[in-house]
């Protein structure tokens, strides 16, 4: 009976302490409202831009006109007089039309009572439960080496505990010695081996050395193909030839770059099997050394390109170089002929664009005094002379020439 007494006791204590805090907080809220000096509103929102817009604002008693954007607000100008009673006759009314929600503090109070009920409801079945048990169940003295642990049910569980054993200190073990003669290896270095060919034949780079030699040789290729052979006069010449024609994009340029490469393997073919025959084969039968083989096989390169170059880029690069005293051919070196070559091969190859140009150009000048005869000023030439034009080249199996005195214009 005593505990349900102070249950309710506690339970008019707590409501007790609600009501005083609801008391302070309508007094906190009726001076919070009574703070403001310079009441601010938002009488009227246009929106003229995404970023800009135009306010009526009431600050106290003022009606203020704003302008809002992207940079930041701006004064444009206050109301008075009839203005400014209109604007305070519209807030009046959207004020009452729609008026500001009010805080329920009525509903805040009652949610308080009841989490503090329940709380304390809680708090005060404990004692009751315990006080409606009956006097069978009792706890049981605990001794030493037994705990009893009581349950709602009528079963009780025991529980040995058993005392703590002394545990003794491990001694740290020496250390095992290492015999004298015992070697730790670091880890080695994978093996890289390129083998060239099957059987006897074969070329085996093996190693670092091996490797280098091997990359630094499939580096140099693009650079001895497109420098050491006549690669550039054939595709030089095969771009004019488009330009000529009048198509800008017909035949494509990697056509012309597969047709350059076909005809620089027909030009070059003599050169390549004497290579083959005098440099690879004994080279690989191991007739001849690394440095032997880079030796002979220069050599068919070096008598291909001088006997394409002119002897006045020759000498101006012989000259350049510093090698103008070289008593004979062999002794000049051969990234001077190379340069040399590649400046002949330019001037070869713009010397037969200008002659692949003169027959196209007169048609397009045949058809340009036409057509100004005609009195066609807006009609375009290249409009009607390159229907000409291609018929003209295939008329004269222009290709089929092209690819013959390319082939001729190279001596060996």
């Amino acid at each position: 009976m005593g505990s349900v007494l102070g249950l309710f006791g506690a339970l008019a204590i707590t409501g007790g302490l609600l009501l005083l805090v609801l008391k302070l907080l309508q007094r906190l809220h009726g001076n919070a409202g009574r703070r403001g000096i310079l009441p601010f509103a938002i009488v009227q929102r246009h929106s003229l831009a995404p970023k800009q817009g135009i306010l009526v604002t009431r600050i106290g008693n003022r009606v203020l006109v704003l302008a809002t954007s992207d940079k930041g607000v701006r004064l444009l100008t206050e109301l008075r007089g009839e203005d400014r009673q209109v604007v305070l006759a519209h807030e009046a009314e959207a004020a009452l039309d729609h008026p500001a929600p009010k805080r329920d503090l009525r509903r805040l109070f009652a949610r308080l009572t009841l989490s503090a009920v329940i709380m304390i409801v809680g708090w005060g079945v404990n004692p009751l439960e315990a006080q409606a048990r009956p006097d069978s169940v009792r706890r049981a003295p605990i001794s030493p080496s037994t705990a009893v642990v009581p349950s709602r049910a009528d079963t009780v569980k025991r529980m040995t505990v058993s005392p703590p054993t002394s545990v003794a200190p491990r001694t740290p073990r020496p250390p095992v010695p290492l015999p004298d003669n015992l070697k730790i290896k670091g880890p080695e270095a994978p093996t890289v081996e390129v083998t060239i060919g099957r059987g006897n034949e074969a070329v085996k780079l093996s190693g670092t050395v091996g490797l280098v030699v091997f990359m630094g040789a499939l580096t140099l290729l693009p650079a001895m193909f497109l420098l050491m052979t006549s690669f550039t006069r054939i595709l030089i010449v095969l771009h004019f030839l488009r330009s000529a024609i009048g198509t800008q994009s017909s035949p494509p340029t990697q056509l012309l770059v597969a047709i350059a490469v076909l005809l620089t393997g027909v030009v070059m073919n003599p050169v390549i099997q004497e290579v083959n025959k005098t440099t690879i084969q004994p080279y690989l039968e191991g007739h001849l050394s690394q440095t032997e083989a880079y030796t002979r096989g220069i050599q068919p390169f070096r008598q291909f390109m001088l006997a394409n170059v002119r002897e006045r880029d020759l000498a101006t690069f012989t000259e350049l170089s510093g090698v103008d005293d070289a008593a004979t051919i062999d002794d000049i070196p051969t990234l001077t002929i190379v340069t040399a070559f590649v400046t002949s091969e330019l001037q070869a190859a713009f010397w037969m664009g200008f002659v692949i140009f003169l027959p196209f150009v007169i048609v397009d000048l045949v058809v340009a005094t036409t057509l100004m005869s005609l009195g066609m000023f807006m009609l375009p030439p290249v409009m009607i002379s390159l229907p000409f034009k291609l018929l003209l080249f295939v008329l004269a199996d222009g290709w089929s020439l092209v690819g013959q005195n390319l082939v001729a214009s190279f001596r060996h």
